[in-house]
């Protein structure tokens, strides 16, 4: 960016190629008005001298003849450069040339209508010549001021051949209007620089505008590609992890049978009291990688449309205890409290059984996992935003607002609560929102520093049979 001189107004860099080649389009763009406009006004000169006005003098025929001549000669050759200019653009150079030699010749053309208008001694007809003139280079000065060269290259043979006329001609009459021709042409000059430089500021900023857009498409185009990329790849991961599940669960499932076997001393006694121990955490092992792998398989389902619900009505209570019972030996270890509250008017939560344990699981490990030792869990089911909501509380040290929508992404755990130093995979919350989700509900966590957490899980039952867990309870 550039500033000018004489203002605070930044102009973009100048292109000179670029701007010589807008600068020609422009001139092009007027030539084919040359063909009625010159011949017009011509026919406006003469007017005064077919005998309506006698002051202006009689002109001969002759004269009238060849300045419509003249006059539709240049508006031909104007079409013509128009038409060939439309046709092949070609070199700018070139074209510049040419347009400067026709500009050339029209000013000649005008200069050559002040030698055959005028007429000596007659005060009224020199500035009617005058007048006409002068309109001529107005005419110019609002036109051909995109470029210099060539409204220099028209206006000077106009001013030339006139100014010579004027001081040639007889009477005080032709040396005044030649000193005002002068100062006209000086004056209509600095106004056509000024012009210039304003339509350069404008082209330019065109120019600018221009490339941003190209440039803006191109990003624009560069990011879809980008996207499609990360999508084709996500769905190419998500895919493969989808069809990884028999070939992962197979072997590992062996490997947990056979420890599983030989810990249990099912066919016969070990020997050495070091295997079964050895046995015993290959099982262990082997059950905590099976436990991360079907999280991750079934993620990898969940986003990849593959994963499949059977939803039905299913009695909260139970649903809750069958799941507690799975982590209550961690809670016993850790001195924790487990209490189960389900409204007796909240409606029969609508949905697949074993993703519901699966979520209560989840939460509920996640909440002794990170709940100090001698902590409270509060598990409740109600009915809400008409359907049935399940929380999980606990006392535990809290999680801030900007970091709790970022603990349901994948792999992702945050500091102070969900650390390295509590161990996991940061998969649990993201299969519990997934879950939610395929149900046409959804999972979110209302926590605060120092407030414990509560994460709560919408099932819809809008299209399920409304029973309430009291009239279960009754039949």
């Amino acid at each position: 960016m550039t500033v000018q001189s004489n203002s605070n107004v930044l102009t973009p860099p100048v292109d000179e190629p670029r701007l010589l080649r807008a600068q020609l389009e422009l001139v092009v763009r007027l030539l084919p008005m040359t063909l009625w406009i010159n011949p017009t006004w011509a026919v406006l000169s003469i007017v005064p001298f077919l005998g309506l006005f006698h002051m202006f003098g009689d002109l001969a025929a002759w004269r009238i003849a060849t300045m419509l001549a003249l006059h539709l000669m240049a508006g031909v050759i104007a079409v013509i450069l128009y038409r060939q200019h439309r046709a092949n653009p070609g070199d700018t150079k070139s074209w510049l040339a040419r347009l400067l030699v026709f500009q050339a010749l029209t000013g000649a053309v005008w200069g050559a209508m002040v030698w055959l208008l005028w007429q000596d001694g007659n005060p009224a007809n020199n500035i009617f010549v005058f007048v006409s003139i002068v309109g001529a280079l107005w005419s110019y000065a609002s036109s051909r001021a995109m470029h210099m060269g060539i409204y220099l290259a028209g206006i000077v043979p106009i001013v030339a051949i006139a100014f010579l006329r004027f001081i040639t001609g007889q009477g005080q009459a032709a040396e005044a209007l030649a000193l005002m021709l002068a100062l006209i042409f000086l004056y209509t000059t600095v106004l056509a620089f000024g012009a210039r430089r304003q339509i350069e500021v404008m082209l330019n900023t065109r120019f600018a505008n221009d490339d941003m857009t190209v440039d803006l498409h191109r990003a624009h185009d560069e990011a879809l590609r980008k996207r499609y990329e990360a999508e084709a790849a996500n769905a190419s991961k998500t895919t493969f992890l989808a069809n990884m599940s028999h070939e992962l669960r197979t072997p590992l499932n062996a490997i947990l049978g056979f420890s599983d076997i030989i810990a249990n001393e099912r066919l016969g006694g070990v020997g050495t009291p070091r295997y079964k121990d050895y046995a015993n955490d290959i099982n262990a092992s082997g059950t905590h990688l099976l436990n991360i792998i079907n999280d991750i398989l079934d993620i990898a389902k969940i986003e990849s449309g593959k994963m499949e619900i059977s939803p039905q009505i299913l009695d909260p209570r139970e649903a809750i205890e069958s799941a507690v019972l799975v982590v209550a030996g961690r809670a016993r270890e850790r001195r924790q409290t487990i209490t189960i509250d389900v409204d007796s008017d909240a409606p029969m939560p609508y949905a697949d059984d074993r993703a519901l344990k699966q979520i209560i699981i989840n939460l509920m490990s996640n909440a002794i996992k990170f709940t100090q030792e001698g902590g409270a869990i509060h598990i409740s089911g109600r009915g809400a935003d008409g359907g049935f909501q399940l929380c999980v509380a606990d006392n535990g040290p809290g999680i801030p607002l900007e970091l709790q929508d970022r603990i349901f992404t994948p792999f992702n755990q945050v500091d102070n609560r969900y650390n390295r130093s509590a161990g996991g995979t940061g998969l649990g919350l993201s299969l519990v929102r997934g879950l939610a989700e395929l149900h046409g509900g959804k999972a979110w966590i209302d926590s605060a520093p120092g407030e414990g957490t509560r994460a709560f899980v919408n099932f819809p039952v809008a299209n399920a049979p409304q029973v309430r867990v009291r009239d279960r309870a009754r039949a």
